[in-house]
């Protein structure tokens, strides 16, 4: 009777380990929660994931610009992929301007330009995006751009004195996969 048991658990044994299943066991000592968004903005020498500018004291036929970067570096740290990114500006656009976003290299390119015919969102916002751009993960890069803001002589009203507006410029980065 004893044989029989350990000939029974013995061919068991060899069913079990023999049948081509895999046993493993993973582990990590990550914590899961990993800064993803590491490109920011460098405005007013501080790194920011948004900014928002208030204008007020824009009148027709007047223009006003704002400079920032964009940067794959923060503190210490550097990202080690290469990131992708893109720039979304929002605004309820109370106040009759062109938005026009420059990426400066050795000269300005235009990214895109934001005016009444661009779409709003479900809040009534209207929103802009630039086209995606790349930052290599093997040297620490720092990409310049400028907002031009523009409120066109054509509406020297009275409807629009004194208003108020904001713009909120974000920057969604992810990772950049292939």
């Amino acid at each position: 009777m004893k044989y029989k048991v350990l000939i029974v658990l013995f061919t068991l044994a060899l069913l079990l380990f023999s049948s081509g299943i895999t046993y493993s066991i993973f582990y990590s000592n990550t914590n899961g929660m990993v800064d993803q968004k590491i490109a920011k903005f460098v405005f007013d020498a501080q790194k920011l994931d948004s900014l928002s500018l208030e204008i007020d004291d824009l009148y027709p036929g007047s223009s006003k610009e704002y400079l920032f970067s964009v940067s794959n570096n923060y503190q210490t740290t550097k990202s080690d992929v290469t990131l992708e990114y893109q720039i979304s500006i929002k605004t309820y656009h109370f106040m009759p301007l062109v938005i026009e976003l420059y990426k400066i290299e050795d000269n300005e390119i235009l990214l895109l330009t934001c005016d009444e015919t661009s779409s709003r969102n479900q809040d009534k916002e209207l929103v802009c995006n630039s086209s995606i751009q790349q930052m290599n993960y093997d040297q620490e890069i720092l990409d310049n751009y400028k907002i031009k803001l523009t409120f066109p002589s054509s509406y020297n009203t009275l409807e629009y004195t004194d208003l108020v507006d904001f713009l909120d410029v974000e920057i969604k980065s992810w990772q950049k996969l292939g």
